[in-house]
């Protein structure tokens, strides 16, 4: 049965293949209307030569008829080609207004192939006229099979009617044999083109659905979002319009806890409720865990309240749960990025925030929008520029509290907007993938400041320079260190490399082999911010590492939670039975650094010993 249907054009085709049927018809239909024009001028001046010259076979009656005719023929192919030519220019959008022509064209084309062979037959000439314009109608246009056989059909038996008929001529046995060929071969020339076509549009469906879909969840691709909006914008207009940026709050959480392939499966599943609750609009997978949309703001909130309850209802005991920013366009010429870069900022503002589902870009939002987009575009200017600067923060034994280390810390000082906090730059920085080049420029700022410390007497310090998840993609930090080390000729037991317990959740095995090339190096690994991830003990048993730095967040309320002293001295034990030193972050009160002394914990590092400061500050405050 579905051969049966597919045969005759019955299946239901995609909207993707009817565009490219109408397409290929409109194309047609230029080559038949251009015929067609050209006949039909050359019938009219051969008419208007008839009347001049006063053919006496003819009535007045006859030359009005057969002009009326021929201009509305005429008419009728001047009318598709102009439709066809627009259309297919892109200047006409909707194919339904060139459809109609289309049938009438065709409509007017075969009655006219019908009268003229008919006249031709009643004088014993042959039906040529019939012929070329059933071939241009059934041929050259693709109907669906069954149209087209029933619309031979129609033709084929009232034209066999009208010659059996003709009072004029006898029809003979061949002639009658031979129209029923004719009739049978348009079916199947028909038919065949239409296979031929079908089997076309779906290879090329297939192409361009392979270049517009994301892999891993068969949803539409950024490239065919950023086109499609700016043609819904220029078509309908941004009134009522919305763009929505949606984040899985918490899903880097639930890749630790279950894997990667669960993770790959829970991306899945939620792409395919955006695709439910936005089925009527345009919606693709932005990057990793990350959605757009463009819909009509109507009973937005109602909308992703249901589709945020269903995502948190899959995985409640991670808290997973869906964050969304939105952004309506002012014009209809707005550019789709820099909608969707509005709607990602709304987003992240209430990414924190576990009460709130959705934010919608507002004016208030603009400032702080321009300032993350300042930080995108100006940060190598401003490195270049030394506005970005390099701030210690001491490491002191907890023994004595003499200084044994620094950590090396960014600062961006900027002309315009003064002192911007990291807590603003370094996400901005992370999202955009562009913190390599800050972290490569801490790199070279440490490393110089040491060959001048060597140079002028003084007994440097190690330091410690942190890298971030992302600068094991986008660079080769073993290479970059190596060859910093080489250049400023510094010794590699001064450089410590930190990296934070996220860094180590993709891609172990090169990661293993990279940060064992660091450790071959001479260059101590230090793991960062201790104990606030989920899988910090399986961290140490996977990878190697010199020194703990223990989250800070231990230290909050210490003096009213035992539990925090058990915690600590029990990491401390737990590392030395492993042969790995701890360093405890956040220290501010001397009761917290004599406890941390108390349980063997080596370093400490926190307000009390001093804040992050320039290098020249440094020089003043400690004598090494």
């Amino acid at each position: 049965m579905a051969k049966i249907k597919r045969w005759l054009g019955l299946e239901k085709r995609s909207a993707d293949i009817n565009t490219f049927f109408d397409t290929a018809n409109f194309r047609s239909s230029i080559y038949m209307s251009v015929v067609i024009i050209v006949l039909e001028v050359w019938m009219l001046l051969s008419l208007l030569k008839r009347w001049i010259a006063g053919d006496p076979t003819r009535t007045r009656l006859w030359f009005i008829q057969h002009f009326a005719w021929y201009m509305i023929l005429l008419t009728t192919a001047v009318c598709m080609l102009v439709y066809a030519v627009f259309y297919l220019k892109g200047r006409f959008k909707k194919a339904i207004p060139g459809k109609i022509i289309m049938a009438i064209f065709s409509a007017v084309s075969l009655y006219f192939g019908i009268s003229v062979s008919y006249s031709d037959y009643t004088k014993g000439e042959q039906i040529l006229c019939f012929v070329m314009m059933v071939i241009f109608v059934v041929g050259l246009i693709n109907w669906r099979p069954v149209v087209s056989i029933l619309l031979s059909t129609f033709v084929f038996v009232l034209f066999y009617n009208m010659m059996k008929n003709a009072p004029e001529v006898v029809m003979s046995y061949a002639t009658q044999v031979n129209f029923f060929t004719l009739w049978v071969s348009v079916v199947m020339l028909s038919t065949a083109v239409y296979s031929q076509r079908l089997s076309e549009a779906e290879k090329n469906e297939s192409l361009e659905t392979s270049a517009i879909r994301d892999e891993l969840t068969s949803l539409p691709n950024m490239s065919y979002f950023r086109k499609k909006a700016g043609e819904i914008l220029a078509e309908d207009g941004p009134e009522g319009k919305l763009f929505l940026f949606l984040d899985i709050a918490n899903f880097k959480a639930f890749n630790e806890k279950y894997g990667f392939d669960a993770g790959n499966d829970f991306i899945k599943s939620t792409a395919q409720k955006v695709k439910t609750y936005f089925e009527n609009d345009l919606y693709a997978r932005y990057s990793d865990d990350h959605f757009v949309v463009l819909t009509d703001k109507k009973n937005i909130k109602k909308r992703l309240s249901d589709l945020t309850r269903e995502v948190r209802g899959q995985h409640e005991s991670t808290h997973l749960t869906l964050k969304a920013g939105g952004y309506s366009p002012d014009s209809a010429s707005y550019d789709p990025s820099i909608a969707l870069d509005h709607a990602r900022y709304a987003c992240s503002t209430i990414k924190k925030h576990f009460d709130s589902f959705y934010c919608e870009y507002d004016n208030e939002m603009d400032e702080g929008f321009h300032k993350r987009q300042y930080i995108i575009t100006h940060l190598r200017s401003s490195i270049r520029n030394g506005y970005v600067k390099v701030y210690y923060q001491p490491v002191v034994s907890s023994k004595d509290h003499t200084l044994c280390g620094l950590e090396a810390l960014a600062r961006w000082i900027d002309p315009n907007y003064g002192f911007l906090s990291p807590g603003e730059f370094i996400p901005a920085l992370e999202e955009y993938r562009l913190i390599q080049y800050l972290d490569r420029a801490v790199l070279e700022q440490v490393c110089k400041d040491i060959r001048s410390s060597i140079d002028s007497g003084s007994k440097p310090v190690p330091v410690s320079v942190n890298f971030s998840r992302l600068d094991f993609e986008l660079m080769d930090v073993c290479s970059q260190l190596k060859e910093v080390i080489r250049r400023y000729d510094i010794p590699a037991d001064l450089l410590h490399a930190e990296v934070t317990e996220s860094t180590l959740t993709s891609d172990a095995g090169n990661l293993r082999s990279t940060l064992q090339s660091i450790r071959d190096l001479g260059i101590e690994l230090w793991l960062d911010d201790f104990g606030s991830g989920y899988s910090s003990l399986n961290v140490l048993k996977e990878f190697s590492f010199d020194m703990l730095k223990i989250d800070m967040v231990f230290l909050k309320n210490f003096n009213d939670n035992d539990k925090s002293k058990a915690i600590l001295d029990s990491i401390v034990k737990m590392a030395r039975s492993i042969d790995i030193k701890t360093l405890t972050e956040g220290v501010e009160e001397e009761s917290q650094a004599e406890f941390l002394k108390e349980i063997g914990c080596d370093l400490q590092q926190g307000y009390l010993f001093g804040k992050p400061m320039p290098v020249d500050e440094l020089k003043t405050k400690f004598t090494p």
